[in-house]
């Protein structure tokens, strides 16, 4: 099946992500509620509230910079060897799955497997991979096309390439790797597949574990039965069988109305990591017009993602969470997008689709050697309020205690690229408002000074960009000033 066809690769992209008003609303459940302004600290003095609103920003800057720099690349557990070990564990139900619809057959075992050894299209069907399995691997496919499959078997690898050898002038096979490990499925079953023809699909895959590969290479799947699960509603009966390509069923004539996959749990340890995904839902559903000539145009649009993401590790210390929901109105993408003449998208005049993004991160990392951590704590809210409007309705990001409030509207032209954004920066009674060009960059003075810090409306202070280096001055009664730099 080409579409909703699950492999590592798809596992492996949800792991890693594991790295907007509208004229309706349908923002889905289980989402964080939108960030809200901290209390006040009346313990301090106008003017430290002035100055305590940069630390925190200074500080809050200097922490992102450690943690950006200690993890670059930490969501990427896996070696390359393990890797490629994963990808070729997916393959090895894929080519028996396959093998056993070609040939019509509803079970392989292990001694069915072994005397297959010698068998040419068996072995084109595996590629580049060997199976030695043990007993009670067992293989299962029944007449509607659900596959399951169990137990233990050894998977050798052998990549060739073709070699110039410059004595003879020819390219020779030549044999470059060579790889032995043990794949150990416990309760797989791929249900992607139906034999029957309806307007409506619901399967699933997963499994109770996956186990690859041995000690200090080892990495380890585990879920639930079934934990993804797809579920699909055409606007005409379909066959999604193995040969399903929603290209041609679109040009059938055939629309998908809407279609659904979600995860329930998915953890992969390996090394000293864990990432666990979990509450993962994505969404998409077809809009379409049908030409002068009779051709159906049709143009699917994704309306929601969403995944908790939780990650673990020893060194450098780590334990954080990640919750992620991006979420458009469905009903305001068919009644409000259409499908031009020459196969564009647009929005109906004067209408908008609404579209809201939550994201949460919290928990606590450590730089590589140190021993004291870090704890993060970031959610924020984006919304589309008008056509040409994205309001981040706000912004908490937590630091030694100590928070900011962030609130800010982007204005977009009719290509909806950002032509300005305007932030305020808030703690406590202090403020300050920064406003972003189209190019992304601060807007400064001729002076340098890209805002004033105010407290009850009194100016306490400037924040000034001289040649990147970001200071904030605050003049004092006597003359002098006190300066904080960023």
């Amino acid at each position: 099946m080409k579409v909703f066809k699950l492999t590592a690769l798809a596992f492996a992209s949800t792991l890693a992500l594991a790295g907007c008003g509208s004229d309706s609303d349908n923002n889905g459940s289980n989402t964080p509620t939108v960030p809200t302004k901290p209390p006040v600290d009346n313990g301090l003095s106008e003017s430290e509230q002035a100055k305590e609103m940069i630390r925190t920003a200074k500080l809050f800057v200097s922490d992102n910079k450690a943690v950006t720099e200690a993890y670059k690349g930490a969501s990427d557990i896996l070696t390359e060897k393990q890797e490629a070990r994963l990808s070729y564990t997916f393959d090895v139900p894929n080519s028996l799955h396959y093998y056993m619809q070609e040939n019509g057959l509803s079970q392989l075992k292990a001694t069915d497997i072994i005397a297959l050894a010698n068998d040419q299209e068996f072995n084109n069907t595996l590629g580049d991979f060997v199976l030695t399995p043990e007993s009670g691997f067992l293989a299962i496919l029944n007449a509607d096309g659900q596959f399951k499959l169990s137990g233990t078997t050894k998977v050798v690898v052998k990549e060739y390439d073709y070699i110039y050898n410059p004595n003879t002038g020819v390219y020779n096979e030549t044999l470059v790797s060579q790889d032995t490990f043990t794949s150990a499925f416990d309760g797989f079953e791929n249900a992607l597949s139906s034999n029957t023809s309806n307007t409506s699909f619901n399967g699933g895959i997963g499994f109770k574990s996956i186990k690859i590969g041995s000690g200090t290479d080892a990495v380890t799947l585990s879920s639930t039965t079934k934990g993804f699960t797809v579920n699909g509603q055409f606007s005409d009966k379909v066959v999604v069988d193995d040969e399903f390509d929603l290209n041609d069923v679109n040009r059938a004539g055939i629309t998908l109305e809407k279609a659904t996959i979600k995860l329930g749990n998915l953890k992969l340890s390996a090394n000293d990591s864990v990432i666990e995904a979990k509450d993962f839902e994505f969404a998409a559903l077809d809009i379409s017009k049908k030409l002068k000539d009779g051709q159906l145009v049709v143009r699917t649009i994704p309306y929601k993602f969403a995944v908790t993401g939780k990650m673990t590790k020893q060194k450098p210390s780590t334990d954080v969470t990640i919750t992620l929901n991006a979420t458009a109105n469905d009903a305001d993408i068919k009644n409000f997008l259409t499908v031009t003449d020459n196969g564009n998208i647009e929005e109906t005049a004067n209408k908008y689709v609404g579209m809201e993004v939550i994201l949460v991160l919290q928990g606590k990392v450590a730089k590589e050697g140190a021993t004291a951590t870090i704890p993060l704590d970031f959610q924020a809210n984006l919304k589309r309020t008008a056509r040409n409007v994205v309001e981040l309705r706000g912004l908490t990001a937590s630091v030694d205690g100590k928070t900011l409030f962030v609130t800010g509207k982007t204005n977009l032209d009719n290509d909806y690229n950002a032509v300005s954004t305007q932030f305020i920066v808030e703690q406590n009674k202090a403020s300050i408002k920064l406003s972003v060009d189209a190019n992304g960059d601060f807007i400064k003075d001729k002076m340098g000074k890209l805002g004033d810090i105010m407290v009850n409306g009194k100016d306490y202070g400037d924040l000034m960009d001289n040649k990147g280096k970001i200071t904030a001055v605050f003049p004092n009664s006597n003359g002098s000033v006190d300066t904080i730099i960023l």
